[in-house]
């Protein structure tokens, strides 16, 4: 019982929301969107009284003031002067198709007012028309802010005339000013004393960089090998270098000291008028810790250039360090004064040395994070 009630409760409460919020709209002089509010519920309960009324009272009002918009609009100089118009009808044209899709507002509205097919096309060749000269004027102003705003201008002209073969030419032609052409060269990593690779470091840069870009739309990417080929120069080149790295800064200690077991335990026994009792204390013993800490350091140098003069257009170093940490021990004593920790420690053998490709591999995680996001926020504001 308490079940359905709870669900008459909360269908009363949707249906007195979808009644208020084209009541609420009316009052706010949104008569376009209490219509269509008003509509969508009629279309739930076609003999809803409230919505009705609604309905009865939006349209009309909302069809005068597209009416009126579209006016003042063909009386201005705006930019988009015929796109908005063209809007304007289609709004209105949305209103009647969703009136005459609901029997109850049909009901209310036999005949809602609709814009012809011919003066939607009249309107929207004008629209065609005025789109692309706004692209070609942003296209002729040059640069490539304004070759993305032409790219944006037909796009939306191309939704509507897909055929428009000038704007597809025109589109063609600002991608191509829009686009940043990006040489990355990752310089190979030198070192006097040790034969190091960089190719797992050199491998996950290259990963990131592809994804980055797939997702920027007027940034392309190049290798050095790729840009050799290309019929034109590049924009930038940017350059991922080792400015050093040192491996080997090793630090060694040794700890001495005295522990105790934390508890008694048996050490031996004793006899009292002929009966053997077992005889508990703490125990102590020499426990020796070995510490072995071998540090290596890097840093890298990132520079984006302009590729025509060289100038350096951003940069970043990177820098990290990656610290080998090992332990072993020994002691004289009892076993039983060492905690489980202490004893595993005196388990451990002497280490063996990590070699200087692992160290320098395990190095370059900190860089490559540091080198990633770097990538990430220079594209972003290049794109």
């Amino acid at each position: 019982m308490k079940t359905h009630l709870l669900y008459l409760l909360v269908l009363t409460s949707l249906f007195l929301g979808a009644c208020s919020s084209g009541r609420s709209a009316l009052k706010k002089g949104n008569y376009y969107e209490a219509t269509l509010q008003a509509t969508k519920r009629l279309r739930q309960a076609p003999e809803h009284e409230k919505a009705s009324n609604v309905l009865k009272e939006a349209y009309p009002l909302a069809i005068d003031d597209l009416k009126k918009s579209i006016e003042r609009t063909k009386a201005s100089s705006a930019i988009q002067k015929w796109n908005t118009i063209y809007d304007y009808m289609i709004q209105a044209n949305h209103l009647a198709h969703e009136i005459l899709h609901c029997p109850g507002a049909r009901k209310l509205i036999p005949t809602p007012f609709e814009y012809s097919v011919s003066t939607l096309e009249n309107i929207k060749e004008e629209a065609v028309k005025e789109r692309y000269q706004n692209a070609l004027s942003l296209y002729q102003s040059g640069g490539r802010k304004n070759a993305k705003r032409a790219i944006e201008e037909l796009e939306k002209l191309l939704e509507m005339a897909p055929q428009h073969q000038a704007a597809k030419k025109l589109l063609n032609d600002a991608e191509k000013v829009a686009m940043l052409h990006i040489v990355v060269e990752m310089l190979p990593y030198k070192h006097k004393s040790y034969e190091l690779s960089d190719e797992a470091f050199r491998s996950n840069i290259n990963r990131h960089i592809r994804s980055l870009d797939k997702k920027y739309k007027y940034i392309k990417v190049y290798t050095p090998e790729q840009a050799e080929r290309l019929p034109f120069n590049p924009d930038q080149v940017i350059t991922v270098d080792w400015k050093s790295f040192t491996v080997g800064n090793t630090r060694q200690k040794q700890i001495e000291r005295e522990v105790t077991s934390q508890d008694s335990v048996k050490i031996g026994e004793t006899t009292i008028e002929g009966i053997i009792y077992p005889v508990y204390d703490k125990v102590k013993a020499q426990l020796n810790i070995n510490i072995m800490e071998i540090i290596s350091t890097g840093t890298m140098i990132i520079e984006a250039k302009d590729f025509s003069d060289y100038h350096v257009l951003d940069s970043h170093s990177p820098s990290g360090s990656y610290t080998w940490h090992y332990e072993w021990g020994s002691f004289n004593g009892d076993e039983r004064a060492l905690s489980e920790e202490e004893l595993v420690l005196c388990k451990n053998k002497p280490p063996i040395m990590p070699s200087p490709q692992f160290l320098f591999t395990e190095l370059t995680k900190p860089l490559y994070k540091q080198t990633e996001r770097w990538f990430d926020r220079y594209f972003r504001k290049c794109q």
